[in-house]
């Protein structure tokens, strides 16, 4: 839309307010209440024009508004099942951790097992099997606290996630309160 249109449909539009205005200043009151009487379908017209007359943008916002509930509903439903995806990943990295851990233990005493029941002398064969549960346990202990970092940026990402939904959301709403049109009396 050029400046012209643009000026020209602002015009109609101040133009309909205007002629809105005259009709409710113009109109009789009713004694001792101060309230008038008006013709409603003279005014639902000149409000049916405005509308028409106003932006795509004002239309989307209208819409927006009365759609509000669900969208914020949607966001609710949206953050709540990325926070249970989240829960339910921590706990499966942490159940993979756990059995690894158990694996590599089981897999050290049979290792520990085998030496100490093979030819080799039964010192060397204990002192291998410290060795590898040693590390069993410092490679157990390094994925635990892996899964914990990972579980904890996961959930650092879904509440920054969570957050922007949220601020885009009160943002709207703020946004669509600005445009809440003032109480007729």
């Amino acid at each position: 839309m050029n400046k012209t249109d643009a000026f020209s449909m602002d015009l109609k539009v101040l133009k309909l307010l205007d002629e809105f205005e005259n009709k409710l200043e113009n109109v009789a009151t009713i004694p001792l209440t101060g309230k008038i009487m008006i013709d409603r379908e003279d005014i639902l017209e000149i409000v049916r024009e405005i509308n028409i007359l106003l932006p795509e943008e004002y239309q989307h916002v209208k819409w927006i508004k009365s759609q509000k509930t669900q969208i914020i509903e949607e966001a609710q439903r949206r953050a709540e099942s990325i926070m249970e995806n989240a829960q339910i990943e921590e706990r499966m990295m942490l159940e993979n951790a756990k059995q690894r851990e158990e694996d590599i233990v089981v897999s050290a005493e049979e290792r520990a097992r085998d030496m100490v029941e093979g030819s080799e002398i039964v010192r060397q064969a204990n002192l291998r099997a410290e060795q590898i549960i040693a590390e069993a346990e410092s490679i157990a202990s390094e994925i635990a606290e892996n899964a914990y970092d990972y579980a904890g940026e996961l959930l650092r990402k879904v509440s920054t996630d969570v957050t922007g939904v949220l601020k885009t959301i009160n943002a709207n709403i703020a946004e669509l309160e600005g445009y809440k049109p003032e109480d007729q009396e």
